[in-house]
Parts: structure tokens; C-alpha cells; sequence
């Protein structure tokens, strides 16, 4: 059996930034489990003692944020009505997306984490809620297209290499004010 690679926690924590660092350079299907432990300078054993398959590592790199997540969920079910539960949802989404931006931007666009998040019953559910905390009870089509476009606006303004220099606050003030712009307009008149 492998040897930790440094005290408790430790090994772990160096996986999973020199994988982070690897997914946003190759992509997850582009990085091995020889690649993590070449570029932290261990043996691969070194690496599946902390980690069995690369699916754990990527849910690993996502556990914070799929925390966030819950609690955002767990927030906006808790709200008196649906619009202040749409508020709350808007701006904890968007507090989401910034708090992880570097692991979105690393992780979105590649198919492996993808298939990974869709096998990921905790993930599927959240996001499921999510979506009906934005969308409502009964959403007709003009709302359901608004939530759908403020999904993907969120992930791509959060993952923008061209958005980069924007500072954090800057950035929140502008994705929510655009977020309550579209769910104003997916309230059907």
C-alpha cells in the first residue's frame, strides 16, 4: 500500500490543486491520474491512495461548491413567497459563480465533467430545485426561457476569459442586476 504523501489532510488538499490546475489546462478527459501524480512529483500509487478514479477527484474539486449550492437551495425553499424565493436563489447563484470561478471556468466546457455531473444524483436533484425555486410553481413558457437563459448567461459570465479583469463586486452588481432583469421579463403580463 502507497504512503500518504504528506500529514492528513494534506495529500488530499495537494491532489486536488494539482488537479485543478491540470483539468483547466487539458480538461478533465485530457488529464490521467499519471499526469496528477507527475505534476506533484509522486508516484501514482502516492495518488490513489487519496483517490481510486479521476469521477472522485472532479467531485472532490466540486464538494464546496455543490455545498454552496444546498445551501442556496435550502434558502430559497425556505422563503415566504416564491418571488423572494426567486430573489434569494438569483443571488446566491450568483454568489456561486463567482465564490468558483476558477473551478467552473476549469470544469464547464469539457464533456468528461459532463458525464460526471450527470451521473451525479445530488447534483441532478439540486439542480432540478434550483430550477423551480426560479422558475415556479406552473412556470409558463416565456419564464422557463427566462431561467434557462439566466443559467447559461451565469455559467458563461462566470467562465468569460474576456471577463477575467472584472473585479468580483463588479461583476455580482452587474449579474444581478441582469438576472432581475430577465426574470422580470419571464413574468408573464
Amino acid at each position: 500500500m502507497a504512503r500518504p504523501i504528506g500529514p492528513r489532510g494534506q495529500g488530499r488538499a495537494r491532489v486536488l490543486d494539482a488537479a485543478l490546475e491540470l483539468f483547466a489546462e487539458h480538461g478533465v478527459s485530457g488529464t490521467s491520474l499519471q499526469m496528477i501524480a507527475d505534476h506533484m512529483g509522486v508516484t501514482k500509487a502516492a495518488v490513489y491512495y487519496q483517490f481510486q478514479a479521476k469521477e472522485q477527484i472532479v467531485l472532490a474539486v466540486l464538494e464546496p461548491a455543490l455545498t454552496q449550492m444546498a445551501t442556496v437551495v435550502a434558502a430559497g425553499e425556505a422563503a415566504p413567497t416564491h418571488g423572494e424565493a426567486a430573489e434569494v436563489t438569483v443571488q446566491g447563484l450568483v454568489d456561486l459563480m463567482i465564490d468558483h470561478r476558477q473551478v467552473v471556468a476549469a470544469l464547464s466546457h469539457d464533456p468528461e465533467f459532463g458525464r460526471v455531473m450527470e451521473s451525479n444524483d445530488e447534483f441532478r436533484t439540486l439542480a432540478e430545485r434550483l430550477g423551480q425555486l426560479l422558475t415556479g410553481p406552473d412556470p409558463d413558457p416565456r419564464r422557463r426561457v427566462a431561467t434557462s437563459v439566466l443559467g447559461a448567461g451565469l455559467a458563461r459570465a462566470g467562465t468569460d476569459p474576456t471577463l477575467a479583469d472584472v473585479d468580483d463586486d463588479a461583476l455580482r452588481v452587474e449579474m444581478l442586476r441582469l438576472c432581475r432583469l430577465l426574470l422580470d421579463a419571464g413574468v408573464s403580463r
